[in-house]
């Protein structure tokens, strides 16, 4: 089955990321080519851009390169992130700042 539509996620990265994801991103490229997606690093922007082509057979493969862009913006290293491409791992973000009665306390902690 081809799928007609494309679908495409951005997600946004810290400009402190931009150097590691520099040296990462031809792992990444070549773990989404397999998988029939492309994907593109914005440094201007700072944005990553994960989207379907024509060669994409498995349609919920554009969900787990948007959670790999994803825990890549959020400095999960990339061998770590990569495995979330395989159907046995998912990833859960979990916003841990709005869970604490005192800001300061917690930056402080963090």
């Amino acid at each position: 089955p081809l799928i007609l539509e494309e679908s495409s996620f951005c997600v946004l990265f810290p400009k402190y990321r931009e150097k590691y994801l520099r040296e990462v991103w031809p792992v990444v490229t070549k773990a989404l080519k397999e998988c029939g997606v492309k994907c593109e690093l914005n440094v201007v922007e700072g944005s990553m851009t994960v989207a379907t082509t024509r060669k994409t057979w498995d349609p919920f493969i554009i969900f787990k390169a948007r959670d790999l862009i994803k825990l890549l913006s959020r400095s999960t290293p990339v061998a770590q992130a990569v495995k979330i491409l395989d159907d046995q791992m998912q990833c859960d973000v979990i916003k841990i700042g709005g869970l604490v009665r005192n800001k300061e306390r917690f930056v402080k902690r963090r």
